[in-house]
């Protein structure tokens, strides 16, 4: 619920930006160099995101984050990553208590920019790494317990997640993205669990700050 209230009061606040903001020229690029036959020009950007997500029958959300370096506006490097809010209490496994669905991800991401004159841009990343999901017991009954008995079942696993994004500027170095993707997971061996419960796509938005 909390993760709805975030979304919902990102979108109305940059959409009363995107409305006050003009087109116009802006720095893109935070140094350049000489290279064997042209210059090159290297740009940055820090952003964070808020998707949603089908899971378990269920509706899911993942908060993410990326940092990355541009080279002459179309290639970016960086890394990232998503955590799960997944808003479930769950007692299948166990008859002394509830437990929650935990989950995250982040791994090294490449992206190919298109610039869209000044305000805007479309990009496509893919972005590889390692994850981990776990069972964790609700802090009620978490508390009496050892903390090697919090967790009921904990798995690692690998991701591949393939995106793309369309991104607005909205006020000089600020950009507001509309995203979508796709998780490939390795198998999961969870009990309970389908071995690929976390392969899915998501949709959602993204706020970013750079100079790219």
């Amino acid at each position: 619920m909390k993760t709805k209230v975030i979304i919902t009061s990102t979108i109305l606040i940059l959409t009363s930006i995107l409305t006050q903001a003009q087109e116009s020229k802006h720095k893109d690029y935070i140094w350049a160099y000489e290279g064997k036959k042209k210059s090159h020009k290297v740009g940055t950007y820090l952003g964070l995101s808020g998707s949603y997500s089908p899971l378990k029958n269920s509706d899911s959300y993942w908060l993410g984050g990326r940092i990355g370096v541009v080279f002459d506006k179309k290639w970016t490097v960086g890394i990232g990553g998503n955590v799960l809010d997944y808003d479930k209490n769950l007692d299948d496994l166990v008859n002394d208590g509830t437990y929650r669905l935990q989950a995250g991800y982040a791994g090294m991401f490449v992206e190919r920019i298109v610039p869209l004159k000044d305000w805007g841009k479309l990009s496509a990343s893919w972005l590889s790494g390692k994850g981990i999901t776990y069972f964790q017991y609700n802090n009620e009954y978490a508390e009496s317990r050892p903390w090697y008995q919090e967790l009921i079942d904990i798995e690692d696993f690998a991701i591949n997640e393939l995106g793309v994004e369309m991104q607005f500027r909205v006020y000089h170095n600020w950009w507001l993205g509309a995203q979508a993707s796709y998780r490939l997971t390795s198998p999961i061996e969870m009990e309970g669990e389908d071995d690929f419960f976390l392969r899915d796509y998501s949709v959602g938005i993204s706020l970013k700050w750079g100079i790219f």
